[in-house]
């Protein structure tokens, strides 16, 4: 006995195909591969950002809570890798 549920069960008609005249979503091509330049760069300048602000905040409390915050963030990729996600 199969557990999946049938997509046509709880998505409507259409729902994996674009608008008319779409183009289709391509990996590696230049289109995904300057939105990943951007990504990469956003991500650089936001850790940029939180280090700069750990190291500059004199009330250890508030700096203590972002470290915490950055490990929790840690935790949760990490086991979300090793659970296959």
């Amino acid at each position: 006995m199969s557990r999946e549920i049938p997509t046509k069960d709880y998505m409507q008609a259409g729902w994996d195909s674009g608008p008319t005249g779409a183009h289709p979503y391509k990996r590696g091509s230049r289109h995904n591969k300057i939105g990943m330049w951007i990504m990469w760069i956003f991500y650089i300048i936001v850790i940029a950002q939180v280090t700069y602000a750990i190291s500059v905040i004199p009330f250890w409390p508030i700096t203590a809570m972002l470290c915490i915050g950055l490990l929790f963030g840690a935790y949760v990729v990490i086991s979300a890798r090793s659970n296959g996600h």
